[in-house]
């Protein structure tokens, strides 16, 4: 992918078989600038050499040795602002404690997944773009217009046509706009958008605002709609505006 082109990506991990497999997904996702390095020492260097824009850190680098949590204390003195990605096999509260006071973007199991690791690194970059100020994502005129959603991913803004997006759903601090298989995220919130797509979007939950045009399957009784092959449920205060809207045929 274009977008990620000029991105800089820093992996820190021992284990040469596993940063081999990583290296190809990245490469698969559009990331071609990557350093790696086996340990703490050598990590420290590579960061200040490299200057990288995103860093993926194993947490275990080592029986003995300075771990990834280590290294990201070094790096968050060096530069607060740049995303850091957990790797870990064993992820825990413990190790989630342990780590929180580095500030990470997001943590990703050994068990790689190209998705789940596209979306830990468009997520990261988004939000780092946000704390430096280089985009606003507050401001949703950049984002919207009449017909169509521009999603920031890495350097670029990708569009996507209203009609295709299934639904929003509101977690956390983000929401996220469900097209396909894929989810694209945006702090903008869940009832901005549904005053802003008022005749297309119906809020039928309070995490929930689906494009009514793509739903197939209403179940009054079990309180459901189906959208796709999913099957998103149906909140109490939304019942009746919902139905109001779809005017169904009895």
């Amino acid at each position: 992918m274009e977008q990620y082109q000029n991105v800089k990506l820093l992996i820190v991990d021992d284990n040469p078989a596993f940063t081999q497999l990583l290296d190809i997904i990245l490469k698969e996702i559009g990331i071609q600038q990557t350093l790696v390095a086996p340990d703490y020492e050598e990590g420290c260097k590579a960061f200040d050499e490299f200057q990288p824009e995103l860093c993926l850190l194993d947490i275990d680098l080592g029986k003995g040795r300075r771990s990834g949590i280590h290294l990201a204390e070094y790096i968050r003195k060096k530069n607060d602002n740049i995303p850091i990605i957990y790797l870990t096999s064993n992820y825990s509260e413990e190790y989630y404690h342990m780590t929180r006071h580095t500030r990470p973007s997001s943590f990703l199991n050994k068990e790689l997944s190209k998705f789940k690791i596209e979306q830990a690194i468009d997520i990261a970059l988004m939000l780092r773009y946000e704390s430096t100020g280089n985009i606003l994502l507050k401001e949703k005129t950049p984002y919207i217009s009449q017909q169509q959603f521009f999603f920031k991913i890495g350097y670029s803004y990708k569009a996507i046509s209203i009609k295709d997006i299934l639904y929003f759903h509101a977690d956390n601090k983000l929401t996220y706009a469900k097209v396909g298989d894929r989810e694209y995220p945006t702090n903008i919130q869940l009832k901005t958008l549904e005053d802003e797509f008022i005749a297309t979007f119906v809020r039928i939950h309070k995490t929930y605002l689906v494009n009514i045009e793509q739903i197939s399957l209403v179940s009054p009784r079990e309180s459901t709609v189906t959208i796709g092959t999913e099957t998103l449920p149906i909140g109490y205060a939304y019942r009746n505006v919902l139905f109001s809207r779809l005017n169904l045929i009895r």
